[in-house]
């Protein structure tokens, strides 16, 4: 029995810090390599048939525990990427953009930015997801309110990824064989997992590839 294509990818782009350091350059130059690297992530998932290509930036704690220094390179690498080549690669691809978390609260300098990907986003089957300020406990904590409220009529519904589908594959870097926060919870019930030795800004379209297609030609057996 062969497996299925993925068709929702979801990245925690791990080890920007120790690729910088490792290099003797600046943490901010690693998170700026960082986010140059999710382009062309994006680009190979979308050439292997994924739909929906998730990455997570940040999560509460990595805004508001970190130095304050280190905090504006994350949040600035990010706008700088928003403005320039998050809407070509919209364009390029055909994508829709969505972003969740914490935003308005942690990081509201880049609502301009996201709205302006937002209205730049396509029609199309593609989708280009941001986490930001993203904690899967925060999401399921603002369903299960919006459930009580009467605001949806189920918890799936109340989801900030209601309208996602579930991911098919998760990929983390940097050698480090963990979640974080609480990541897409909900989302990942079913999800093949893939933990890579190398940091993010050294994951090579080839090895992202790679990836796909060891988790597209895996079945599943639930159980049996």
């Amino acid at each position: 029995m062969s497996g299925a294509p993925v068709r929702h990818l979801a990245i925690i782009p791990d080890g920007n810090r120790r690729w910088a350091r490792a290099r003797d350059l600046s943490v901010q130059e690693g998170h700026r390599a960082g986010i140059a690297a999710v382009n062309e992530a994006i680009r190979e998932a979308f050439a292997c048939g994924v739909e929906v290509a998730t990455f997570w930036w940040g999560s509460p704690a990595n805004l508001t525990q970190r130095a304050p220094e280190e905090v504006r390179g994350i949040v600035g690498a990010l706008r700088e990427w928003l403005e320039t080549d998050a809407l070509a690669l919209l364009r390029e691809t055909q994508a829709r953009f969505d972003a969740f978390g914490r935003i308005d609260e942690l990081c509201p300098q880049l609502l301009p930015a996201i709205d302006a990907a937002k209205r730049a986003g396509h029609t199309g089957p593609r989708r280009i997801v941001l986490l930001m300020g993203y904690d899967g406990r925060d999401e399921l904590r603002a369903a299960a309110s919006a459930l009580a409220e009467g605001r949806c009529d189920s918890l799936e519904a109340g989801l900030w990824t209601a309208d996602l589908p579930d991911v098919d594959l998760l990929l983390r870097s940097g050698d480090s064989a963990h979640l974080s926060a609480g990541f897409m919870l909900w989302r990942i019930a079913e999800a093949r997992l893939a933990f890579l030795v190398e940091p993010w800004p050294a994951v090579t379209p080839a090895l992202l590839r790679q990836q796909l297609e060891l988790a597209g030609n895996q079945a599943r057996r639930y159980g049996r």
